[in-house]
């Protein structure tokens, strides 16, 4: 038997490894706050930290330094109290103080967020006023309730055909696991397909492309027309845009063929669509606003229609005061008053941040401002890093998924960076500009000679731009142009 011997020893090892603190990830996380993640912060922040208050005074809430305090010029006291507050070391504290921190409440009208009574009872109400629109699956179990003679056992076979179909009107499951589910022969549960198929709307219940379209020009009675065909018969040649076989296995003329293809671009592939509710939108918000003033000044104007201004509430300041406030009390006060600073603070370094960058793009940018996209130039997020002062990752969390707003329309910040080409006079220009004008050249050429990718290469090159052909078919891709056989009309 071996001799297995057991043994310890302790390793002593040095690495360097950086630890972020708290307020550094708070100030993380709201650098990259867009504007409605920004306001979902302040709001969490305002119920759960009674020392920070909103200030709602009509329009003064949407402007100027959120950090400052709008009530003119403090008072001694209060300034003795915010200097104790930053200077405690008890700010580092919490203290859950349970029934001592609810016998010190302050008093209603001293609450920064309070709503009244009849301002719950609105929101209230207007919840309770809200209804859910109908499903696809409400609007078919309501059809099939009103379908007469059927048994019991067939009303339980659509309701899985029913279960079974997805928000876009596809039935996903097939017949036979239907049959087993249901305990139906697979004739009964063809049957139900049918019925199910011949609700509204139509196309509903197909289980692909061709079953859809050819349902719904069954509706419209088209039965056996030459579009009925195309789809039956020759949809994945037309998807290729085979048109001159299509049209000779059809024996009719192409110009006949194109009439049919209007017909079925006029259908619906994604029948479900007309009855499932559409999903909420998501609005975007400009960061900020890069336009012309009153003299004609290129000028950057941050949004401060969805900034809430805030501050830390004087009430508190002056309990810390309070020769009659518990210690226990004081401490917590002192807690939230410096969590409040740290909120505020980072607020106004975002802030900052994203306005000086907008300030550095207009500089580099300044002539997509004056002339549009055509005459953007290269630029990258080191060069913006060094002409404001910050590290390039600083430049690429300020700006992720935030908006410009521009007088040539909203733009995300990540659009005015990009890689770009020296023309041969030395003019430089972005790979916007490239794109384009490669959307210009296919806009004008002829639908039946359209141009290739190399052609595209070539025209460009004509006009002082060295792109490779493998790049011009990056670019054609990433503007959703197809290539030139399938965009050549007959």
């Amino acid at each position: 038997m071996a001799d297995i011997r057991l043994s310890q020893s302790l390793i002593q090892s040095l690495r360097q490894e950086q630890i972020m603190a708290p307020q550094q990830i708070q100030a993380l996380e709201i650098l990259l706050a867009t504007i409605p993640e920004l306001e979902q912060k302040i709001s969490s922040e305002l119920a759960e930290n009674p020392t920070l208050e909103l200030m709602e005074s009509g329009s003064e809430r949407l402007v100027g330094n959120p950090i400052e305090d709008n009530q003119g010029p403090s008072s001694p006291n209060d300034e003795a109290a915010a200097k104790a507050a930053e200077t405690d070391e008890a700010v580092a504290t919490l203290i859950q103080l349970g029934e001592i921190w609810r016998d010190y409440a302050p008093p209603k009208q001293y609450s920064g967020q309070g709503s009244s009574d009849e301002d719950q009872e609105r929101r209230q109400f207007l919840f309770d006023s809200l209804i859910d629109e109908p499903g696809l699956q409400d609007v078919l179990q309501n059809q099939l309730r009103q379908a007469d003679g059927l048994s019991e056992k067939a009303v339980k076979i659509a309701e899985q055909i029913i279960g079974s179909i997805d928000e876009s009107g596809y039935l996903r499951t097939h017949i036979s696991d239907i049959a087993i589910t249901s305990d139906a022969d697979l004739s009964e549960v063809k049957k139900m397909v049918n019925l199910v198929q011949s609700f509204e709307p139509a196309g509903i219940g197909a289980r692909d492309l061709r079953e859809c379209l050819m349902l719904q020009l069954d509706r419209n009675g088209e039965k056996g027309s030459l579009a009925y065909q195309v789809v039956d018969q020759h949809l994945e040649a037309v998807g290729r845009n085979q048109i001159p076989k299509v049209a000779r296995a059809l024996h009719t003329s192409s110009t006949q063929l194109y009439q049919a293809l209007e017909d079925i671009r006029g259908l619906n592939p994604y029948p479900g669509s007309q009855v499932t509710p559409s999903p909420r939108e998501d609005f975007v918000y400009p960061e900020v606003f890069i336009e012309r003033d009153e003299e004609g000044n290129w000028v950057v104007r941050l949004n401060r229609d969805y900034s809430p201004r805030l501050r830390i509430s004087p009430y508190y300041l002056k309990i810390l005061e309070d020769p009659n406030y518990p210690r226990d009390a004081k401490s917590y006060i002192r807690e939230k008053i410096g969590s409040s600073k740290l909120l505020l603070r980072a607020i106004d370094q975002r802030q900052s941040t994203i306005e000086q960058i907008a300030h550095s793009l207009l500089k580099f940018q300044n002539p997509f401002f004056e002339q549009g996209v055509s005459a953007m130039r290269p630029l990258v997020m080191n060069d913006v890093a060094e002409d404001i002062g910050v590290h390039e990752t600083t430049v690429s969390r300020a700006i992720a998924n935030k908006y410009v707003q521009t007088t040539h329309g909203l733009f995300p910040f990540r659009h005015f960076f990009s890689t770009g080409y020296t023309k041969d006079d030395g003019q430089e220009l972005s790979s916007h500009s490239i794109k384009q004008r490669l959307q210009e050249y296919v806009n004008e050429e002829d639908t039946k000679k359209p141009l290739s990718d190399q052609k595209l290469a070539e025209m460009l090159k004509e006009d002082g731009l060295k792109v490779a052909r493998r790049t011009v078919a990056k670019y054609r891709e990433e503007l959703d142009i197809l290539p030139s056989h399938m965009r050549r009309n007959y």
